[in-house]
This record gives C-alpha cells, structure tokens and sequence, in this order.
C-alpha cells in the first residue's frame, strides 16, 4: 500500500484504510474488472497530485469488502468525501467533470473564503479572456506536454502521432511552460487531463475521445479545415 504523507494512498488491509483516512479524504472505491473505473483512476491520481490539502484513498471494493459494507457502497465507482471518518457527501458511477466538481468543492471548503466574490470574478477575467484566445489561435489546438516534436508524456506522444496520421494541421501549446493556463483551462473547459485538443475553440476530448473518433472515421469531420 501507499504509505500516509503520499498523495494516493491504496490501503491493502482495513487496518490501512483506518490508518489513511485523515482529514478531509476523498475515497475512490472502485475494481480492476470495471471499465469506468479504470477510466477515472487516472484522473483521481492526477486530482490528487493538485489538491494537497486533501486525503486521496483507493478502495479495491471487493478485496476491502468490510470497507464497502461500512459505508453502504452497493455500485462503483462510487467517491465518498469523508471528514473525520464520516461522510459528507457521495458521488456514484461519475463522469470525469462530476468528480473534478466533487473534488474541486471539497477543496474549497477546507481552504474556506479566500476573498470577496467580486475579487474572484476580476482575477478570473482576464485569465478566462486569454484561454479564450489560446483555444482559438489556430483552427485546431493542442494542449498537450512539450512539443510536437518533444513531447513530454506518453499521451502526449500518441494523440500527436494520430493527429500526424490523419494530415492533420495544428497548432500547440505547451501546458507545463505555464502553470496558469495549465490549471485554468481544466476549469475553462471542465476537462480534468492534458492533453486537451479543440477544434474552433471548442472541445473534441483527450486521447481516449481522439482515438475513438479515429477509429470510427469521424475525427477528420470533426475538425477545421
């Protein structure tokens, strides 16, 4: 298992779960054989490397079944927001923006008011107007890890080499050169994971979403010309 002080802890034992669970702790119960559930562990991981101030914990629901039982889990995924040890709020067979929102809410409450509401609107201003005219600086845009040339995560890599394989043009930015952009564009566009590609300003998906239009011959459609 993963031990306390790392951001995703996976407890084997229910020993460990008790042990894990500290603070505000977001659960993700969840089982290899279960499709969503793979999905959306890759983005509960990345969650849990941007909100410090929260527990992550990884539930195997059957092999922890006393886990399961104690908190009435019946369906998977399934994320429960513990404080102390108890429940506060619970998230069933989520999409990835339900469980950003989930997380994201979770968070603020532990941070409480950082400012007036007008205070945030006009910090966000100019940020949301500046994300608006990256997704719209080239027909179709990649924000990805490194470059097409150099990138620098395997996702990366492959939705260049699909983009590559069907000729298609576009333009990239490169999301670890600034951080800003790099976590303002997972709320401007509700999308939790890089690489992020928009056509006309608007979101197609990540890689999965890329490789099944792909696959389907519908990618080439669904971008500008």
């Amino acid at each position: 298992w993963t031990p306390r002080g790392a951001m995703l802890a996976k407890p084997a034992s229910v020993a460990e779960f008790d042990a894990a669970v500290t603070g505000t702790c977001v659960v993700n119960f969840r089982a290899d054989w279960c499709p969503p559930c793979v999905q959306l562990d890759e983005v509960f991981s990345q969650l849990s490397t941007e909100h410090k101030t929260l527990t992550f914990v990884q539930v195997d629901a059957e092999s922890l079944l006393q886990v399961s039982e104690r908190f009435d889990v019946s369906a998977i995924p399934s994320f429960l927001v513990l404080e102390g040890g108890k429940e506060k709020e619970r998230l069933v067979a989520s999409s990835a923006p339900q469980l950003v929102q989930l997380v994201s809410s979770a968070a603020a409450q532990v941070a409480g008011p950082a400012g007036s509401a007008d205070e945030d609107a006009s910090a966000q201003a100019p940020l949301e107007q500046r994300l608006k005219e990256l997704t719209h600086s080239s027909p179709n845009m990649l924000f990805m890890k490194g470059s097409p040339d150099a990138p620098r995560c395997g996702f990366s890599r492959q939705i260049v080499e699909l983009l590559r394989e069907e000729g298609v043009t576009f333009g990239h930015f490169d999301i670890l050169s600034d951080e800003e952009v790099r976590q303002g564009l997972k709320t401007y566009s509700n999308w939790p994971t890089y690489p992020q590609l928009y056509s006309s300003g608007k979101l197609l998906g990540g890689l999965d979403v890329v490789r099944e239009m792909k696959e389907e011959g519908e990618l080439k459609d669904a971008l500008s010309a």
